[in-house]
């Protein structure tokens, strides 16, 4: 589904049917539309090869609440989330973003790091994928609840005993 955030649900059935890779080894890059390749089944150029690792079977949380986001990211870390982008989104550079106008451009995946509260509005603190050169490095604040932010949430635990080289 591209730029219209694609079905979380399916990447993280992915995750856990067939696995990826680390960042490490395949860097996630944007804007230019290039991936890095492999180089004779290592990684990089690095002297690991590549290994693949997936989400323990029935390991995936969808977590639904803002209750739910939290517990799951002070025990495990970093949750997979997707919003509503509006055109009042590009220009963000700081603060709590919340739709206020613009027209809708789509859906858009995003990593949930963490939580506050600034400004009177509870926010979610999420890491982009569009560079260190938008918003705040890279990363931006969301109103909790805004755009659909925490309706569905998305995490597992990786399964290490099945992770392989190829």
């Amino acid at each position: 589904m591209g730029c219209n955030g694609g079905n979380l649900a399916f990447a993280w059935r992915y995750l856990t049917n067939t696995g990826a890779v680390t960042d490490k080894c395949f860097p996630y890059t944007s804007g230019d539309g290039s991936t890095p390749h492999c180089l004779h089944g290592k990684c990089n150029a690095i002297t690991e090869k590549y290994v693949k690792y997936q989400c323990k079977s029935g390991s995936v949380v969808e977590a639904t609440t803002p209750a739910q986001i939290k517990s799951e990211i002070y025990a495990n870390g970093p949750m997979e989330g997707a919003f509503t982008v509006y055109s009042d989104f590009m220009n963000y550079k700081s603060g709590v973003y919340h739709h206020v106008s613009g027209s809708l451009e789509g859906g858009h995946a995003i990593k949930i790091l963490g939580w506050g509260h600034e400004s009177g509005m509870d926010y979610w603190l999420c890491a982009n994928s569009w560079g260190t050169s938008w918003g705040i490095d890279g990363f931006f604040k969301i109103k909790q609840g805004d755009c659909g932010i925490d309706s569905t949430v998305y995490a597992c635990t990786p399964d290490t005993s099945a992770s392989f080289s190829f």
